[in-house]
């Protein structure tokens, strides 16, 4: 029986973070052979996505915004957590969660896996994930990313004394049927804060003429600290009409199946999964080309549009050629549900386990 621990910031969070890799936890405990647990550095009411019911949930109890006063307690509950639970694998969610997890290793039979879920120049503003980046490759038995990109990034970038592998996000299910791409709803899905863009996308659709917005919506879905600054701007430009802030939901497919058109404005991102989502219901892409994960998802003219430099007026553009055009937006939408299939689970979830068959050897 392989014992395998996913650590987690906060397994109650709604990140794409979150879902993905509780995502791969339930499908490893669906599977014979493992025996799969999940540990939350800060303390949570109950998790957000739904979780196997043979997953072990357990927390330390430590809140980030005082990890500094917190940091040796840290490290002590979860070394203790390993050594208690038999712990052959703990898997980081977020190279940050090196910074705990390696230390808390040490004498103990357990191995790190160090997951990147952005990209090794993002949040580097922070020390401790600075010092997670380079830590990581040295002393953890692997660090995964989201892309070929990535890994390159790190194997130029740091001492390597373990491997360096890739694995893309993956799709948990696909649709019985994609959008029918014939309602007049834009959706961007994310998180309200500076990285993800949103003050880009409502710039951009304040810039598509009002003869072709008037007759669409924009549905941003997702909570954060840039909230009250994107709804100072859609009433200083009488945008209130046509944009809509939801919350974030469980039941996010009915928002795909609603939409006709996918919009991420994202400055930085890993592999970001809301896209391959996207591309499973059939919706067409206008994307910035952000590091890292656009680009290998979305295929340029083909499934979508991928603009460079943070270019909002040419985002503009492109979302208002699709909101024109309605055979562009199905082929394009016909395109994107066949491409998702690249990211089929059952591919990827394979790899996760020949990995850990590696790494035990």
């Amino acid at each position: 029986m392989r014992k395998i621990c996913f650590f987690l910031h906060n397994i109650g969070a709604h990140g794409g973070t979150e879902k993905i890799s509780i995502a791969l936890a339930n499908e490893l405990a669906g599977r014979s052979g493992y025996e799969i647990s999940a540990v939350s550095l800060e303390d949570f009411d109950k998790p957000f996505f739904p979780i196997h019911p043979e997953i072990k949930t357990s927390s330390l109890k430590i809140s980030s915004s005082n990890l500094r006063k917190g940091y040796l307690k840290a490290i002590s509950r979860l070394r203790t957590l390993l050594k208690k639970n038999d712990i052959d694998f703990i898997v980081d969610v977020d190279i940050i969660q090196s910074a705990i997890s390696i230390p808390a290793a040490i004498g103990t039979k357990t191995k790190v896996v160090s997951w990147e879920h952005y990209n090794f120049f993002w949040g580097n503003n922070s020390i401790v994930r600075k010092i997670s980046r380079r830590l990581a490759p040295v002393f953890s038995c692997c660090v995964v990313t989201l892309t070929e990109a990535d890994a390159q990034n790190y194997r130029d970038n740091c001492i390597c004394r373990c491997p360096i592998v890739s694995m893309s996000n993956f799709l948990e299910n696909f649709p019985q049927q994609t959008a029918t791409l014939d309602s007049n709803i834009i959706l961007a899905i994310g998180h309200l804060i500076h990285r993800k863009g949103f003050d880009l996308l409502i710039r951009a659709w304040n810039s598509i003429p009002p003869s072709i917005r008037k007759e669409w919506k924009l549905h941003l879905i997702g909570n954060g600290e840039e909230r009250e600054n994107i709804l100072h701007y859609l009433e200083d430009h009488r945008l209130l009409d046509s944009v809509k802030i939801l919350p974030p939901t469980t039941q996010i497919q009915e928002h795909y199946q609603q939409a006709s058109i996918f919009a991420l404005t994202s400055r930085a991102e890993g592999f970001p999964l809301v896209l391959l989502e996207a591309q499973s219901f059939g919706l067409p892409i206008v994307s910035f080309d952000c590091p890292t994960g656009p680009s290998e998802i979305v295929l340029d003219n083909i499934d979508g549009f991928l603009i460079s430099g943070f270019d909002t007026d040419t985002f503009a553009e492109k979302l208002a050629l699709l909101m024109s055009d309605n055979q562009l937006r199905k082929e394009m939408g016909k395109n994107a549900s066949i491409d998702a299939q690249r990211f089929q689970k059952e591919k990827i979830i394979e790899k996760w386990c020949a990995l850990f068959d590696r790494l035990t050897q």
